[in-house]
């Protein structure tokens, strides 16, 4: 049994239903055996993509784990940066080295500049950028709109199969 895929054991079912006496309606006597492996082979395929999706749950809660203990060591060193930067302001001190000579930290007040808009609506057009609207279709208004009985030009609603395993 273990040698049979579910595909294969639904084609047996499929051929045993051709094999079915068109005066009687009778089916072969294998025909229930057949079904009755279908059934196994396909309760096992919903038994493993159970297995399957709670591993990626699984996965995903770790990788948020990671992802949160990447964010509070970030934190940490932004902290870090800004807790020796103000020390090495306050006592006077522009650079410092590890007496192995591994690293170094060099202070250089006022190197970096930026621009900071503190009056978006004074600063002149010339200064400014235009950003487009982008348009793309709204499936939820499309959908309504079909469902109430409007043609929309290039949508339509398509049913789709679920399969629900719980």
């Amino acid at each position: 049994m273990s040698g049979i895929t579910l595909h294969s054991a639904v084609e047996t079912v499929r051929e045993l239903l051709d094999q079915m006496d068109p005066d009687t309606g009778e089916l072969p006597a294998e025909y229930e055996q057949a079904r009755a492996l279908v059934a196994t082979k396909a309760t096992a395929v919903a038994a493993y993509i159970l297995q399957t999706e709670r591993e990626v749950d699984m996965a995903l809660a770790y990788v948020k784990e990671l992802q949160q203990r990447i964010s509070s060591q970030q934190r940490r060193a932004d902290w870090l940066k800004t807790y020796l930067l103000d020390h090495m302001k306050a006592a006077g001190i522009s650079k410092i080295t590890d007496e192995r000579g591994v690293f170094s930290a060099k202070l250089e007040v006022g190197r970096d500049k930026s621009v900071e808009v503190f009056e978006p609506e004074t600063v002149p057009l010339e200064y400014q950028r235009a950003i487009p609207a982008t348009w793309t279709p709204d499936k939820r208004l499309i959908r309504d709109a079909i469902d109430a009985g409007t043609d929309v030009p290039g949508a339509r609603v398509v049913a789709r199969d679920r399969l629900t395993i719980k």
